[in-house]
């Protein structure tokens, strides 16, 4: 079975975890620094990052302080999404691993200052401008001989919940409610449908990035993942609040829910076989899912990248 042991020497090797100071992304950058890589922390607050740096550093006294770094990231605001692509750019000259952890599910229906739905904001287009604004990085990185570049979004078969009738075509569709009932904004099917569809565009979104690598013939893999129910925060934020404490029962610890995220971003089995992982949903070590078939439609693929970027043009990103 695959854990923690599974995961080769990582010396040399440059990865960034947004959502790193809590949760499953806590977990990650553990790890990913434990086997020698040099881990940027992407996250909003200096106080914890700087405590979930403090704890790492003060339980191994193996990684030095050099090797965990706090990258400023607020993944709700665009342009301070572009500073910290500009930084993580200045300083560092390769980056060969990019795991796209952070996620939100809101209880009401509120949108960002540039008017996009805050679940999809953050779990979809904040990923997607420190993606695109690090390609040239990773590109880079990827054209060195025997580079192993990799790109780990998290996405979920929650994906499935995305409502019907939001097909991605319009950049309207990206300020959606998740619902056709303007009255029931804070439902909880209306958490599950926002929720959904920002999964779904984490699925959709690594599916054609994997498409346009392969056009280009650039060697980095994309894929999503599905932790599965973990006790995090996070996890449990599309929840109603009397369930939370039977559900921290029955999950999984955030160590064995990052598993999957560290199998994508390091495991050997991917490299050994591209064509079984490439752009694929991934729901535990090794193990691939095909998702909905609205997942799998490559011109609804195509359209959310599409509006996307223009949206993005609209707010200067």
């Amino acid at each position: 079975m695959w854990n923690n042991t599974s995961i080769p020497d990582l010396t040399g090797k440059v990865a960034l975890v947004t959502g790193g100071n809590v949760g499953i992304g806590f977990q990650i950058v553990k790890q990913l620094a434990l086997h020698g890589a040099k881990v940027y922390l992407g996250a909003r607050s200096e106080p914890r990052a700087k405590q979930a740096i403090d704890s790492i550093l003060s339980e191994y006294q193996s990684i030095t302080k050099d090797r965990v770094i706090w990258l400023p990231l607020d993944l709700s605001r665009p342009a301070n999404i572009m500073e910290a692509a500009q930084l993580m750019s200045s300083w560092e000259k390769r980056l060969d691993i990019l795991i796209n952890n952070a996620g939100i599910a809101t209880d009401d229906f509120t949108t960002t200052a540039e008017g996009f739905e805050s679940t999809i904001a953050v779990n979809h287009i904040g990923h997607f401008i420190l993606t695109t604004k690090l390609l040239p990085l990773l590109k880079a990185t990827a054209s060195a001989i025997g580079s192993d570049v990799r790109i780990v979004t998290s996405s979920s078969v929650a994906e499935k919940f995305a409502p019907k009738h939001n097909n991605f075509t319009t950049t309207e569709d990206l300020s959606d409610p998740g619902t056709t009932d303007s009255n029931d904004y804070t439902s909880r099917k209306t958490v599950f449908s926002r929720y959904g569809a920002s999964k779904l565009a984490n699925l959709l979104f690594t599916r054609e990035l994997q498409r346009r690598l392969d056009e280009e013939d650039v060697k980095i893999t994309a894929l999503a993942v599905d932790p599965g129910p973990v006790a995090t925060d996070g996890g449990m934020s599309v929840f109603p609040g009397f369930l939370k404490p039977v559900l921290k029962m029955v999950m999984k610890s955030p160590e064995k829910g990052a598993l999957t995220q560290l199998f994508c971003a390091t495991a050997k089995e991917i490299v050994n076989e591209p064509e079984k992982y490439k752009g694929k949903l991934l729901t535990a070590p090794g193990k691939t899912n095909p998702g909905s078939d609205k997942s799998r439609n490559s011109e609804l693929a195509r359209s959310l990248w599409r509006i996307t970027e223009e949206a993005l043009k609209t707010v200067g990103a």
